[in-house]
Formats: structure tokens, sequence, C-alpha cells
């Protein structure tokens, strides 16, 4: 029967986790930060909707967070069910390790990413689902491989992709789709409320004047969550601003606004390490609680509640999931990423056809921005239709110009550069550049797509080097873990006589 050994590291991210099992060996070693929950023959770093002291969060889809679940001669390294945070794995001399975290994996097995190779691009194959991404990525010495959504189960030396049950019934009506929705926050709410927790988790949803970040507070007000927070600005000057204040106070929920771009950006490296893109680091600003969170977001919710056909060859299909920027972020922060519109994600033509049915006739709109389920969800939760679902509107910092934007930040990636003779611009002109680029893109957004023009601007303020931002995240935070185990070595014994590094 195989065994779990785990093994705190205080000064390691909060929710991080590296896992190994030597090839003939019966005992699966875990190092771990310091809020990672430890029960009978199970730990995980996870919120789900099910019993928290039963452990079963390997036999549900419906699970926020990573886990490691033995049952008896299987070890269920558990992924989170979302297309937003993944495990990474490989078997390096007979030991198979997996991880939730690229950083703390390349630290522990000693390899190391190749600098002629773009991992963005196989990355963002994410967008095309379940069946479509790549799942094997080289490094300077072995293929490394990473899994989204599905399990990965170890049996007898040999370790496989399980897919997750699915929990979510049959989805024809609305009031099908609205009470599972209400059903599954409130089982949620009561897992992280559990007070066999040694950690406090407490919920926080995020809101806007759009669509789907209201219908997600809306349903977290069943997992008892009572605050929000909000961006004020939108990313185009004539849409003006995206703040959710009003539609938390109408809906009785406490609000924090930021604004949508500053001069630093906390632990930035962990958003650029994900895909090499900004997207949502202006979610680094955001006050969450301590010292875990479980954050509401409307993610997904363009390709689950808009009101179009579409037809998808695989239901995980999602532009939304390239743009995931938060999974390793969120293991230093101590957060939980929970994107209500995926709830369910395997019944989205069931979804669709509810905005089209009759019943939802009341609550469409029949323009380019029509979304009746959140509408109703929205509006039957008290608030008045003309205050959101008006205009769609964007607040992340997505760019063609990829640079780091914190002074700290800047300085390590020009570093990283230098250091491998690569030309690295000076302050001022990333400082041009950088407001040049703001310039193209409101004119290319507001006028040129609008003509069908391509936008020459983009390709012209490009700066090649931002090829290597990945790389440079990733060491970053692999440099992290190193320190760590560098201060830590006599605490790391248990983990070395397992003939796990």
């Amino acid at each position: 029967m195989m065994q779990l050994l785990t093994q705190c590291i205080p000064d390691w991210p909060k929710l991080a986790w590296v896992a190994g099992i030597a090839r003939g060996d019966n005992t699966v070693t875990v190092r771990h930060g310091p809020c990672v929950e430890i029960g009978p023959q199970w730990c995980c770093e996870a919120v789900w909707a099910g019993d928290f002291q039963e452990g079963d969060f390997d036999q549900t889809d419906l699970v926020f967070g990573t886990g490691i679940r033995v049952r008896e001669n299987q070890v269920i390294f558990v992924s989170s069910g979302t297309m937003e945070d993944r495990l990474w794995h490989c078997v390096q001399d007979d030991v198979l390790y997996v991880s939730n975290t690229l950083g703390g994996f390349l630290a522990t097995t000693g390899l190391t990413l190749r600098e002629d190779y773009f991992y963005p691009k196989d990355i963002m194959t994410v967008c095309g689902g379940l069946s479509a991404y790549v799942r094997t990525l080289p490094t300077a010495t072995r293929n490394i491989n990473l899994t989204y959504f599905h399990n990965l189960a170890y049996n007898n030396g040999d370790v496989a992709e399980k897919e997750k049950p699915d929990t979510a019934p049959r989805l024809l009506t609305f009031s099908d789709y609205y009470n599972f929705l209400a059903a599954t926050a409130e089982k949620l709410g009561k897992n992280l409320r559990d007070s066999q927790r040694r950690h406090q988790v407490v919920p926080l949803t995020t809101i806007s004047r759009g669509y789907d970040a209201s219908a997600t507070a809306v349903i977290s007000r069943y997992a008892q969550c009572r605050n929000s927070v909000t961006i004020k600005q939108s990313s185009s000057l004539w849409r003006g601003s995206d703040s959710g204040a009003d539609i938390a106070q109408h809906l009785n929920l406490f609000c924090k606004t930021c604004n949508r771009t500053a001069k630093k950006y906390p632990l930035e490296e962990t958003i650029w390490s994900v895909n090499g893109r900004a997207g949502v680091l202006n979610w680094t600003l955001f006050d969450y609680p301590e010292p875990l969170c479980l954050l509401f977001t409307g993610s997904y919710g363009d390709g689950v509640w808009d009101r179009r056909r579409i037809q998808l060859p695989d239901p995980f299909a999602s532009a939304a999931a390239g743009l995931a920027g938060l999974s390793e972020f969120r293991l230093f922060q101590g957060i939980f990423n929970c994107p209500v519109p995926f709830w369910g994600r395997r019944h989205f033509n069931e979804v669709q056809n509810i905005s089209f049915s009759q019943e939802m006739e009341p609550w469409t709109l029949y323009n380019d921005y029509d979304r009746p389920v959140p509408r109703r969800i929205v509006e039957e939760a008290g608030v008045p239709r003309d205050a959101f679902g008006k205009r769609k509107k964007n607040t992340s910092l997505e760019t063609p110009f990829l640079w780091p934007y914190s002074p700290q930040a800047r300085a390590g990636f020009r570093t990283y550069l230098k250091e491998r003779n690569l030309y690295a611009p000076s302050n001022t002109v990333l400082a041009i550049m950088r407001q040049g680029n703001y310039v193209n893109s409101m004119i290319y957004t507001n006028l040129t797509k609008r003509l069908g023009w391509s936008n020459l601007g983009e390709r012209l303020l490009r700066l090649q080097a931002n090829f290597l931002l990945f790389h440079w995240a990733n060491h970053e935070l692999r440099l992290r873990y190193e320190d760590v185990r560098s201060q830590n070595n006599s605490s790391l014994e248990a983990f070395s006589k397992g003939k796990i590094r």
C-alpha cells in the first residue's frame, strides 16, 4: 500500500508543492508550502464541492486548486477543475516528479529551459481545449509534461491521465442551471469554512459592469461571500469606467476599487512565468484576504454565456484559457482560482440551448452584446437593467508590447538579457515605446480594426528580446526555490533519503 510523507518548507510559497516517487518505492514524498492542508492519505491546496474531512477532491470536477490523494496502491495527483492551472511532471533517474509550480519543479529536478525554444506558443494551444493542447515540452536534457483539468494516476510505476467525473446534472432549463450554480457555491462555502482546516479561507469575488463578473458576484453570495474587488477603468477611452461598485451596493457586497494600471506590481514575474504575457497583471493589485482566498471570477463567460451558436469540437476550447495568468501568483498569495462560468463545462451545449430558449425571451436584447442567462441572474438579484451589460469592456493589460512594468522586474529582465549579450533598452526608450504602443492600440482598436486594416504599428513596436520573457520569469521563480533549498539543506534530508533530490 502506498504511503504519503509530507514535509513543510516554511519559506516556500504558501500553496506550492513538489512530489516524488522513486521506482519500486511505496512512498510518495511531498515538499510543500506552509498553507497546504494535510489529511490522512492526502494533502491539498484546494477548495471543492464536497466534505473537506473526507478528502475526496479526486472524485469531483468542482475542485479549485490541486492536491494528492493516496488510495491503496494508487496515487492520484489532482489538477484544478479549470483550464487555468496545471500540473507538471516527468520521470528522471527512475523518479516520478509532479508539481503544481514550474519554478519549484525546475529547481527540484535540476532541469533548465531551452532558450532557443518559444514555450508560450505551445502553452497557448490550451485555447483549443483538452484534445488539442501540447502536453510535452522540451528542456535542455529531457521532456517535461503538463496536464490541465485531468488528474494523473500513478499505479505500479506507470503514470497516466485520468478523466475527472462529471458531477453536473442535466441542465435543460434556467432553473436547472441556476440551482446547479447556487448549490455548487453553497458546497464550496461549506468546504472552505470547515473547522478542520488549519488555515482560514475567505471568499472574494470580482465584479464589474459586465455580464460575467456581475453574475459571478450574485452566485458567490451562496458561498457567504461578502466582499468584492473591481477595476475602475477600462482599456478603451470611449468605453468608460468598468467599476462594479454600484452593482456591489445593490448586492450588499463591500467593494474595493483598484486602478487599471500602476507603476509597480507585486510578484510581477509570477504573471509573466505562465505564458509570457501580462494579461491579468493588474489583478496582483487586489487586496486579497489572508491567509487564503477563494476567488470567484467570471472567466470563460464570453464563451459559455454569449447568445450565439458556437460549434465546439471540444467543450473545453476557450480563448480565455490562453489569458490565464494567476497559476503561479496564486501559490504565493494564497488564492484558489474559481471561474464560475466554467462549472459544468461539459454541459456547454445545454447552457447554450438555455440561452436560446423561449423562457429567456424577457432577458434577450438581440444586440451584439447579449447574454440572457447572466442578465437574468443579475436582474433577479435586484440589480437594475441599465446598471450593467451595456457595452463590452476590457481591463486587462494584454498588449503586443511585452516588457516588465515594475522597476525591479525591468532591472531583473535587463540583467538576464545582458548576461546573454542581448540588447536591453533604457528606461527612457522603453517609456517612449510603451506610450507609442498605447496610442497605436487605441487607433487600431477604435479605427483601423473596424476598417479591416492590419496592425502595422504592432510589428514596429515589438522588441525581439520579449521572446525570453517566459524564460526569464521562470528563471526568477526557480532561483527563489533554489535559495530556500540551499538555506534548508538539513530540513530536506528526508526527501534525499527517499532518493528524491
